[in-house]
């Protein structure tokens, strides 16, 4: 398996299947971030693809490919709230049969966790996110933030 730092060398150099990798990684992370903040799974998977393509776009200006996906969640995050912003009426109650029918059913796991997420800082947000959303391990969180696996543990035990 590679190694995000990996596949985002790879994408800069232009190789798609590297793109199409770093989306399937971070897919599920990014629509459920912007699901936690704009209440509806149609414009968070909006959110989440906006987010993907200026990511892409922008990609030569991001200093450490280990940090893609931190990355990706402030523009997620950013782009959540400026949409949410701008769509006063957003209808948080989605009935969670036809969610699950629309997202072949890995989001109804996260249906109780999602709301709660808002509520925590962001540097717990985003580790939560990744290790109970993602799946990611602590090594692996460790990596990907660039902390330390100490500050990782200390982190998702302060939030859970």
């Amino acid at each position: 398996m590679q190694t995000t730092q990996q596949l985002v060398e790879l994408a800069k150099a232009g190789q798609r299947d590297a793109i199409g990798l770093l989306v399937q990684r971070y897919e599920r992370l990014a629509v459920t971030t912007a699901w936690s903040i704009v209440g509806d799974f149609h414009w968070a998977q909006d959110v989440a693809q906006e987010s993907f393509v200026t990511a892409f776009q922008q990609m030569a200006q991001l200093r450490s490919g280990a940090t893609f996906g931190s990355w990706l969640l402030v523009s997620v995050r950013r782009n959540a709230l400026r949409h949410k912003q701008r769509q006063r009426e957003v209808t948080t109650e989605f009935p969670m049969n036809e969610l699950v029918e629309i997202s072949n059913g890995w989001i109804d796991q996260f249906e109780e966790l999602l709301p709660l997420l808002n509520e925590l800082p962001s540097q717990e947000y985003e580790v939560v996110s990744y290790r109970y959303l993602n799946g990611f391990s602590i090594r692996q969180i460790s990596e990907e933030t660039q902390r330390p696996i100490g500050t990782i543990t200390k982190q998702l035990s302060r939030a859970v």
